[in-house]
């Protein structure tokens, strides 16, 4: 058996391109990184709204069994609710580590949604109001599936982490993220009593591992990763 493996989960309505960045950086690292595709995305948007969030965490559920074949151990990342999907396979024995980034507890932040779109709107800038007006086509079937994946994670934390997680948690988020508030960042902290390393940058916006704080949101994961592991490394002998 290999001691670990990291598994990299992308968002709601995303696909691989906004964990590319992370990926690729952990396997320079030599890292053994994985991803996958959650059903739907990347595809047509009937085939999205068609999509359920119990097939996504089917998804993550078959891919986590397919590593426990090969690796003891399991880091799972994800980003946005990619971290939901995490802290719904929590729990399995070989899920150690979980990293969480940008992960919506509490959805958006309205005071810099109004200041982005109105400066947009003011300086002519189309990349700004383009950011925003990609996504206004998500299927509403799909937006209910992500509701209701979102409301049983929080019935989840409500019952409790297990207890050997919660100081094997990382927290990233930019501060200025405008589709995951800040707050979740404190939710998740309150839930893991306290224990959970949080690491929140200026600035930013919700595509983490595309914008201005990449590379340090790398290099802290890495950083936690490796100190953990080998924390619990020594802890087994």
């Amino acid at each position: 058996m290999k001691d670990r493996a990291l598994l990299i989960i992308h968002g709601f309505g995303g696909d691989e391109q906004e964990i590319l960045y992370l990926h690729r950086y952990l396997q320079r690292q030599a890292m053994d990184s994985f991803w996958i595709r959650l059903t739907g995305h990347g595809e047509e948007k009937q085939v999205f709204a068609q999509a359920t969030y119990l097939d996504w965490l089917n998804d993550v559920e078959e891919k986590i069994i397919e590593l426990e074949q090969e690796y003891e151990h399991i880091t799972c990342i994800g980003f946005s609710m990619g971290g939901l999907l995490t802290i719904q396979q929590s729990h399995r024995v070989s899920v150690d580590q979980i990293v969480l980034c940008s992960t919506p507890i509490h959805l958006y932040n309205f005071p810099v949604i109004f200041y982005d779109i109105s400066h947009g709107l003011f300086s002519k800038d189309k990349e700004r109001l383009n950011y925003y007006f990609q996504s206004t086509g998500t299927p509403f079937k799909a937006c209910l599936q992500f509701l209701k994946l979102l409301s049983l994670t929080k019935k989840q934390l409500k019952s409790g982490l297990k207890e050997e997680l919660k100081t094997n948690m990382l927290i990233l988020q930019n501060k200025r993220d405008e589709t995951t508030h800040v707050k979740s960042a404190d939710y998740l902290w309150k839930s893991s009593d306290g224990k959970a390393s949080v690491r929140l940058y200026e600035g930013g916006t919700h595509q983490l591992f595309l914008g201005e704080n990449k590379e340090r949101a790398v290099t802290d994961m890495v950083d936690f990763i490796v100190e953990k592991s080998s924390s619990l490394n020594s802890a087994a002998y």
